[in-house]
């Protein structure tokens, strides 16, 4: 089995963009304030003016992976994306025009197409290896075995999700704590044989379904499910609970499931490591969650603040993933 080296990274989030702000906003505890987030960008004005706003969001983010990865476009190199609502703003205000068509935008109306975002960035840069978008579910680790597959592939992995007003105003009511924001963030898997330059490792993954989601339905006690992909992605990684300095807990929007990934980590790691909730940081961002906090690991493994970090994942659809990031 080839191993998965993270060689390019972007990030549109809570706690910055570049490096030096996650490290910034880790070291301050910053918290997040929720809403939309300034990003800014050095993509072709012409060439984005057709998007909406999440695909620009994603074009941003993917120029930056592929800037510090260094690795071809073209056939061997695809783009594989998560969103949990894709471009939901144009969607809201395209129906509110449909009982007055003529004013409604045949531009917008492309842009509300789920797989819009992925679309154009695909046609932006090139990228013409595997093309997948999924809903609320687990992007990177599918990316991991398209890897493992085909060695050759390089993939882009994007998730995200932009703020909406109806979005959060609902999440709040439902969920209380969480603070409701946006982000997009990617990075670029390849195998360590193919790769240039490489920023990181996942040492270790695994995934399950726990059978509903745990964003808008109650279910069954779930402790199991966690405690299996944590000890599987310590399994593959040749990695025991002792290796682990630091923990990131998904807790997916005060959900459900929340306190049974608590148990879970409890019962595996006790108090022998620090854990972590990625969302104190980052705020709610659904389809951003875990791969933004995949970046934050690997930033913080890169720079020597932690060891060994294990990074969880929850997806609306309901699956658990686990990762294990090392040098």
């Amino acid at each position: 089995m080839c191993k998965t080296a993270i060689t390019g990274w972007g990030m549109i989030s809570e706690m910055g963009s570049t490096e030096s702000d996650i490290l910034n906003s880790w070291d301050s505890r910053k918290k997040p304030s929720g809403g939309e987030i300034d990003f800014s960008h050095s993509l072709d004005p012409r060439k984005i003016r057709r998007m909406g706003r999440f695909g620009r969001m994603c074009a941003a983010v993917t120029d930056n992976c592929l800037k510090m990865s260094g690795c071809e476009k073209g056939d061997n190199t695809g783009i594989i994306m998560n969103t949990d609502y894709g471009s939901i703003n144009l969607n809201i205000e395209f129906g509110r025009l449909l009982p007055t068509p003529e004013l409604a935008s045949p531009m917008d109306f492309a842009n509300t197409v789920s797989n819009a975002a992925l679309g154009n960035v695909a046609l932006y840069f090139g990228l013409k290896g595997p093309s997948t978008l999924l809903m609320g579910s687990n992007a990177l680790s599918y990316s991991m075995r398209q890897v493992e597959k085909k060695p050759d592939n390089a993939i882009v992995v994007c998730g995200g999700d932009e703020y909406c007003g109806p979005v959060a105003s609902t999440a709040v009511k439902k969920f209380g704590g969480d603070v409701i924001s946006e982000g997009v963030a990617g990075v670029v898997v390849e195998s360590e044989d193919s790769a240039r330059e490489i920023y990181g490792r996942i040492l270790g993954d695994a995934e399950t379904g726990i059978g509903f989601s745990p964003l808008y339905q109650s279910g069954r006690d779930v402790v199991s499910a966690y405690s299996r992909v944590i000890k599987k992605a310590l399994r593959k990684a040749e990695l025991e609970a002792e290796d682990i300095d630091l923990v990131l807990l998904s807790n997916i929007a005060q959900s459900s499931v929340s306190e049974d990934e608590k148990t879970a980590v409890n019962e595996i790691f006790g108090s022998r490591c620090e854990v972590i909730n990625a969302r104190d940081m980052l705020g709610e961002s659904f389809g951003a969650s875990a791969v933004s906090s995949v970046i934050l690991g690997s930033v913080l493994v890169k720079n020597k603040r932690y060891s060994k970090v294990l990074v969880l994942g929850t997806e609306m659809s309901g699956t658990v993933e686990a990762f294990v990031l090392g040098e």
